[in-house]
């Protein structure tokens, strides 16, 4: 995926991350079948390359936003996200509040932009919040002068 996104990004005007599908991977790959009567003692991990901090660190004039699931801590750890990788917006949303994150058709999320604003939206079908995410990113691109096709 890494690859596939840093190959296509400046074509974007506009680029939205989901949450990332795994921080870590298994370090070592198996060149056989682990049999189970041979036991398992673990699995040590290595990092996976963060897409968006990549993109941040590399874009122009894009809009580049991303996500935060949080369970503490929720707009300050967003908010240094949003500035650590050089986001123009992040949505935040917490996985303790009822309604909200997996597993369920709502969501409860806060928008926050690189000047600080933060709007707190109440609990809505995530159709509705992903309908307030693009206008959010349309005032944006009018501010950065990044023309959004419709």
């Amino acid at each position: 995926m890494y690859r596939a996104v840093m190959e296509h990004y400046e074509k974007a005007t506009v680029i939205l991350k989901a949450a990332a599908v795994a921080d870590y991977r298994p370090k070592a790959e198996a060149r056989e079948k682990i049999k189970k009567d041979k036991g398992l003692s673990g699995i040590e991990l290595t990092r996976n390359p963060d897409i968006i901090a990549a993109i941040g660190t590399k874009k122009r004039k894009s809009i580049l936003v991303g996500f935060a699931m949080e369970t503490q801590d929720l707009l300050a750890n967003a908010r240094q996200k949003l500035l650590k990788k050089n986001m123009d917006m992040i949505v935040a949303n917490s996985l303790r509040e009822k309604g909200a994150g997996f597993e369920t058709d709502t969501n409860i999320i806060t928008i926050i932009d690189r000047n600080g604003k933060t709007i707190a939206l109440e609990k809505m079908t995530k159709i509705d919040a992903a309908h307030r995410i693009l206008d959010h990113v349309k005032i944006l691109s009018r501010k950065k002068g990044v023309r959004v096709k419709p």
